[in-house]
């Protein structure tokens, strides 16, 4: 209920209490709250700590069979071969390794660029871009610029795939983690390591 209070010159007005006191304000602050703590949850039995939900990778040898199986019961990262689905979209890391290629127009001089081939899948209904989807870190953690190579810049319609590439510069060789997911998404990305 509104107070009423009498102003300076006379008059009986009408006080409202402020929008945040309002019942209506925190029922719709609930919903929103729960909205999104249900988008962001998903389906833990199948997803990773790492991000994503493994589909399918290459098949290991013989003698790899049992570290491969122990691997995935310790949740480890990704790897090159495997195919990872973060939210609608499956990425499949197919190859990652250092390249000579530099851009003349470039002044950075990085001390080295990765090259990145993926092939991504989009489950959904409608195009999703290409490009701006995934991340690098180096060996020291910091995060890798992208560097001006031929890099995929595109999108891919509904129920289509396309082999995509990405360059990125480095302050040093080692162990780089690759963190895959779509530009907009909620979903956490799926994180794949590779030695370069």
């Amino acid at each position: 209920m509104a107070k009423r209070v009498r102003g300076e010159d006379g008059k009986m007005y009408k006080v409202n209490k402020p929008f945040y006191k309002k019942v209506w304000f925190w029922i719709l602050v609930v919903i929103i709250v729960a909205a999104v703590g249900g988008s962001l949850g998903g389906n833990k039995d199948n997803q990773s700590a790492n991000g994503g939900e493994k589909v399918s990778s290459t098949k290991p040898k013989k003698d790899e069979q049992t570290s491969e199986s122990s691997a995935v019961k310790e949740d480890k990262f990704y790897s090159v071969g495997d195919t990872v689905k973060v939210g609608d979209v499956e990425y499949t890391l197919t190859n990652v390794e250092l390249t000579d290629e530099r851009n003349q127009f470039d002044d950075s001089n990085p001390a080295a660029v990765v090259k990145i081939s993926y092939t991504i899948k989009n489950n959904s209904d409608s195009d999703i871009p290409v490009g701006a989807d995934l991340e690098v870190y180096g060996p020291d953690d910091k995060k890798a610029e992208s560097y001006p190579n031929d890099n995929t810049m595109d999108s891919v319609a509904s129920g289509k795939q396309m082999d995509c590439v990405q360059h990125f510069s480095l302050n040093s060789t080692g162990d780089i983690e690759i963190h895959f997911a779509p530009l907009i998404s909620l979903e956490k990305a799926a994180i794949f390591k590779a030695t370069i």
